[in-house]
Order: structure tokens, then sequence, then C-alpha cells
């Protein structure tokens, strides 16, 4: 009575075990979706990084060209301040000069140039003493060194006004050189802040892929775990199936033998009694070596 309890074990047992190998199946393919799931997520992210990262090059790329522009622009507008120090040093000299030489004169040099005239007249046309026309060719000569000094001082003066406007000049272009560094220092700084707020993004983007790679790495461990203990319970099942078909073989064949056993002892005693025997009876006696 104990055989077919245990068959009947053995049997629930396979069933079970069948079951329990079909639900892990079934488990696998849905931690391998979600793998694939997470996979594709950090994939797309890291891909996403990437192209980030190349926007926050380029920024960076044009930032650094705009600031070779600004250095360049300020070595232009350095070199402008330099050629006006000359500039004004000579030009306060010359207001010195000016100076000094104004303080040498009392007229205006019209006075003088109209003064030296009026003694010149006065000599040719009025008869003078010696001494009357020496006393006027002294004031002809303070007047002429007067001249002079209003000569030189219109040099001066004109100077002075080429100097005022070469500074002017200086400081136009100065200006409109300081203007182009201002513009572009501050689309510098625009691309500056641009790239810093991509690399910012880029940390934020990379969190969620490192994220995503753990869960996936995660899932990748359950997976091999998962996939050990199915492949493990396959054997298993494989097995049992292969062992109760031997037993079932071994049992079908106990049986035929016992059936032509009987049927091999039966047709003996028909063969001793002198009874008729069939053919397959003849036959079963014959592999049996009894006739």
């Amino acid at each position: 009575m104990s055989r077919p309890i245990d068959v009947s074990n053995r049997l629930k047992e396979l069933d079970e075990l069948s079951a329990e190998v079909e639900a892990q199946g079934e488990r696998i393919e849905s931690l391998r979706e979600e793998a694939r799931s997470w996979m594709a997520k950090r994939d797309n992210l890291n891909a996403q990084n990437r192209k980030i990262w190349q926007e926050a090059k380029e920024l960076k790329k044009k930032r650094n060209e705009l600031n070779e522009e600004i250095r360049k622009l300020k070595e232009e507008r350095t070199k402008i301040y330099g050629q006006t120090t000359p500039k004004r040093a000579e030009l306060e000299a010359l207001r010195k000069r000016m100076g000094s030489l104004l303080g040498r004169t009392s007229r205006s040099e019209g006075a003088v140039i109209k003064r030296i005239h009026e003694l010149d007249w006065e000599i040719q046309t009025n008869p003078l003493t010696l001494s009357e026309e020496k006393a006027i060719i002294e004031q002809v000569k303070e007047l002429e060194e007067q001249a002079l000094i209003h000569r030189e001082a219109r040099t001066v003066r004109d100077r002075i006004l080429e100097l005022r406007a070469e500074l002017v000049a200086l400081r136009a272009a100065a200006g409109d050189v300081h203007e182009k560094v201002e513009k572009l220092a501050q689309q510098s700084r625009s691309y500056h802040e641009e790239m810093l707020a991509k690399v910012k993004q880029t940390e934020a983007v990379k969190a969620q892929a490192d994220e995503a790679h753990k869960q996936y790495a995660q899932l990748r461990l359950q997976l091999e775990a998962a996939e050990k203990k199915a492949a493990e319970d396959f054997a298993r099942l494989q097995a049992m199936r292969r062992a109760i078909k031997k037993e079932e073989e071994d049992e079908a064949k106990k049986r035929l033998e016992a059936l032509v056993a009987a049927e091999s002892e039966a047709a003996l005693k028909k063969l001793k009694e002198r009874k008729k025997v069939t053919l397959e009876e003849f036959k079963i006696l014959k592999s049996k070596g009894l006739i």
C-alpha cells in the first residue's frame, strides 16, 4: 500500500516544482524587463549628460575666445593710454612755457607790431636828433624782442592746440575700446554663467544616471540569483522526471515479466497435460527455452 502513496507524493512534488519553475520563469522575465528599462534610462541620461557637457564646452570655448579678444583690446587701450602720458607731459611743459613767455611782454602781438610800424614811420617822416633816433631804435629793438616772444608763443599755442586735439582723439579712441571691452566682458560673463548652469545641470543628470545604474546593478544581481535558482530547480525537476520515468519503466518491465512468467507457466502446464497451446503461448515457451 505504501507504493501508490509514494508515487502520488512524488507526482505532487513534481507538479509543485514544475509550477515553481514556471513562476520563476515569469519572475525572471519580469526582472529582465525591469533591468532593460533601467538600463535604457541610464543610457539615455548618459547620452543627455554628454550632450550637455558638449554644450558647456562650446560655451567655455566662446567665453575663452571673447576673453582673448578682451585681452587684446585691453592691450590696445593700454597703448593708447601710454601715448597720452608723454603728450600730457609735453602739454604741461608748453603751458608753463606759454605762461613764461606771456609774462615777458605786456602788450598783445598786434599792439607790438602796430607800435613798431608807428616808430618806423616816425623815423622815416620826422627829422630827429641823434639821441631821439637812438631812443626810438632802442624801443624798436625791445618791441621786436616782444614780437619774437609773441611768435614763439604763437608756435607754442599752435602746438598746445594740436596736442589737445590729439589727446581728445586718443581719449575718444580709448573710450571706444573701453566700450568694446565692457560689451564683450558682459557677453563673456553671460557665456560663463550659462556654462556654470550647464555644469550644474550635468551634476543633476549624472546623479540620476548613477541612481539608474544602481537600480540596474541591483536588478542584475537579483536576476543572476533568480536564474541560478531557476537553473538548479529546473535541473532537479529534470532529474525527478527522469527518475519517475525510470521507475515507471522498471515497474512496467516487472509487470510484463510477471505476465510473461504467468503465461509461460500456464502454457507449460497445458503442454505437459498434452493440451493444445496457442501460437503465442508456443512463442513464449520457445523464447524461454522451455521447448
